[in-house]
């Protein structure tokens, strides 16, 4: 009986001559005897390192090197190494080291400087045989550390950011090529760093870090992502922040770069609410310190702080900057692009970052700092009745700056300026604008400014202003325009105060007016005088009117100006019909008038005025101006004009008879002695 395929004998498989449809149609082809021996090796060294990892976790003891390893860091560093908890190897899934709480005291202070909760390293094996240290993957939870700049400049880490406190000595070489560091994954979560600097002085706190990263290696991008809360008190600050970018290493060593880099921002600074994305590459060389960054985006957006409803305040612009952070460190950037309501243009530089010390040059097509103030741009007479808020100049008294600044069109306080040009200087809590130059209102300006952030804040002026258009620039800035024309303005004023309105009241200083061709709105003195002459006796009264004004071809005035009064003594106003005088205070805090005005009717234009103001012809009439200054209320005391008339014509008689009788008395004394 023929057998079956299923139960051939191998013995039949194996005869030589054996026709081929008797072979088994499903059989293995041949094992190569190489290969077999290859697997049988490969199969005993894995079994060898297996039993060796088996053995190494069964005997080998890291803690027996705790003893070591504290000894070496306070030997070498000065510093105190703590791990009360036993440090343990892991063999699955990978072979590793992981350790309990650890903390690192301040060099030669048992302050803690930092600690940590838990960290596990863990290694990859096979490389190992090659040299190289492959850490699959580096974990660290519960970082807590304080770096401290002391007032000298230095950090508390300066001894960990150096080298090797035991050098080798020039005997030591390698006899083997050196280990070579590749990191698959970096976690750090939890972490706290906080950043005490002593020199500005200002606190900084980085909470609730998470850094993520992958494999650290030279040549090898690597994605890598932070987040943090930031915390600061001077200035205030409030911040989530996110970061993302790939990181790659070398080829140099130190060398490192971080491409696509993105980093978000969402911060409360000063009360004010402040987000912001910043994009671009950044290039840093750690052993030269420097870093470089040659293409960055910055769009910010920051909360009206006049204004928190109204449209925000916001910057788009694209530059580059490179920074040194050796020594007192250096930074340089250019910038470019769009703020708030125009373009601009700087260049920035910080020549040390420790202390601070900033320069700039820049230029802006247009900025409107009303929109910073509470209010916006209304003119102070239409300032609400509330509490003003006092005036926060804290940020200048540690600020070092100077720099150029030109701007073509401004407008601060509701006043229009163009083709400004600046220089500014901070030091010493103190901010000088000196020289500062303007075109405004049909003229030009020329002069200096300074503010100084005691307590209260104190500021000073000094202005001249050459061929004004005054009427324009009153009603901008106080929104009355009662005095019109040309001319110049001169300004010497200092005030100190911890609101606007505390530094009105406290206005102390010079000033000056010459004005010609144009007018006194509110009141027409001439034609007052001529209406109150026709239908009073007495007194008359009544109150400034808008369509109403006096006319003048020249007009001067110079006032001493304390406590927020400028008085006045010497006012000289001509006109076809007057001469006017006057002298007087003008309460500048209070916005109120208490003025004499001494007129006088021109006698060289007879019938001009009217038949009332031809019987007053070269007589002086006082009108009172008083009240608000936007409802002046005026007074003229004619019982007084029409005594001092009549006085007058009374001493003229007697006048005139003593002239007659000293006429009468020498004819007698000619007839008496015959002459």
């Amino acid at each position: 009986m023929k057998r079956s395929d299923s139960t051939y004998s191998p013995e039949v498989r194996r005869q030589p001559g054996r026709p081929a449809e008797n072979r088994a149609p499903t059989s293995l082809p041949k094992m190569p005897k190489a290969l077999k021996i290859t697997l049988a090796a490969l199969g005993g060294l894995a079994l060898l390192l297996l039993l060796a990892a088996v053995v190494l976790f069964a005997t080998f003891d890291p803690n027996s090197y705790k003893p070591l390893l504290i000894e070496t860091v306070h030997k070498e560093r000065q510093r105190t190494l703590a791990i009360p908890g036993p440090i343990s190897l892991t063999l699955f899934p990978r072979l590793g080291v992981k350790a309990g709480a650890v903390t690192l005291s301040e060099r030669n202070s048992a302050e803690r400087f930092a600690s940590i909760e838990s960290a596990q390293v863990s290694l990859a094996v096979w490389p190992l045989l090659r040299r190289q240290v492959v850490v699959d993957r580096l974990a660290v939870s519960g970082l807590r550390a304080r770096i401290v700049r002391f007032k000298d400049g230095k950090l508390s880490i300066d001894d960990l950011a150096s080298g090797s406190g035991t050098p080798p000595t020039p005997t030591e070489a390698p006899t083997s090529p050196p280990l070579k560091l590749d990191i698959a994954g970096i976690a750090l979560t939890d972490a706290e760093v906080t950043f005490d600097d002593r020199q500005a002085p200002r606190r900084v706190q980085l909470s609730k870090i998470d850094l993520q990263a992958g494999r650290i290696a030279p040549g090898v991008p690597t994605p890598v992502s932070l987040k943090a809360r930031v915390d600061a008190d001077s200035p205030q600050l409030g911040a989530d922040l996110a970061v993302q970018g790939r990181l790659l290493l070398g080829p140099a060593p130190g060398r490192l770069a971080l491409e696509g880099l993105e980093v978000d921002l969402d911060a409360k600074l000063g009360g004010q609410a402040l987000k912001g994305r910043l994009t671009g590459t950044l290039e840093a060389d750690t052993e030269a310190r420097k870093a470089n960054a040659p293409k960055l985006e910055l769009d910010l957006r920051l909360t009206n702080p006049g204004d928190a409803k109204a449209a925000p305040l916001t910057l788009a612009a694209k530059g580059t900057a490179a920074l040194n952070y050796g020594d007192k460190g250096r930074l340089d950037a250019k910038l470019a692009g769009q703020f708030d309501e125009g373009r601009f243009s700087a260049t920035v530089a910080m020549p040390r970052l420790s202390p601070a010390a900033y320069t700039f040059d820049a230029e802006l097509d247009r900025l409107n700092l009303d929109r910073l103030r509470p209010g916006g741009s209304a003119p102070a007479a239409g300032a609400g009745a509330g509490p003003e808020k006092p005036l926060d100049l804290s940020a200048l008294r540690d600020l070092e700056a100077s720099g150029q600044l030109r701007i073509g069109a401004l407008q601060v306080m509701n006043l229009k300026a163009s083709q400004v040009r600046a220089s500014v200087r901070a030091t010493g809590g103190r901010l000088n604008v000196s020289p500062l130059t303007a075109e405004l209102y049909q003229g030009r300006l020329n002069g200096s400014a300074s503010v100084a952030a005691t307590q209260p804040v104190r500021v000073g002026l000094q202005q001249t202003l050459e061929g004004i258009a005054i009427g324009p620039l009153l009603k901008d800035l106080t929104g009355n325009d009662a005095l019109q024309g040309r001319g110049n303005v001169t300004l010497d004023v200092n005030t100190a105060g911890a609101t606007v309105g505390a530094m009105t009241k406290a206005l102390a200083g010079t000033a000056r007016l010459e004005l010609k061709d144009g007018s006194v709105r509110g009141i027409n003195v001439a034609q007052t005088i001529r209406r109150a002459r026709a239908l009073a006796k007495g007194n008359a009264d009544g109150t400034a009117a808008k369509g109403e004004a006096t006319d003048f071809s020249e007009l001067t005035a110079s006032f001493r100006i304390a406590q927020g009064v400028a008085r006045n003594d010497d006012l000289a106003l001509k006109s076809p019909l007057l001469r006017v005088g006057g002298s007087g205070d003008v309460d500048l805090g209070a916005s109120r008038l208490d003025y004499t005005v001494r007129a006088t009717i021109v006698d060289t234009l007879k019938g001009q005025g009217g038949a009332e103001l031809d019987a007053l012809r070269g007589r002086t009439v006082p009108v009172k101006l008083y009240g608000p200054f936007d409802a002046i209320a005026w007074r003229i005391d004619f019982g007084a004009l029409v005594k001092e008339a009549a006085q007058a014509k009374i001493d003229e008689k007697k006048e005139a008879l003593k002239e007659d009788a000293k006429r009468r008395l020498a004819d007698r004394l000619r007839g008496v002695l015959g002459k």
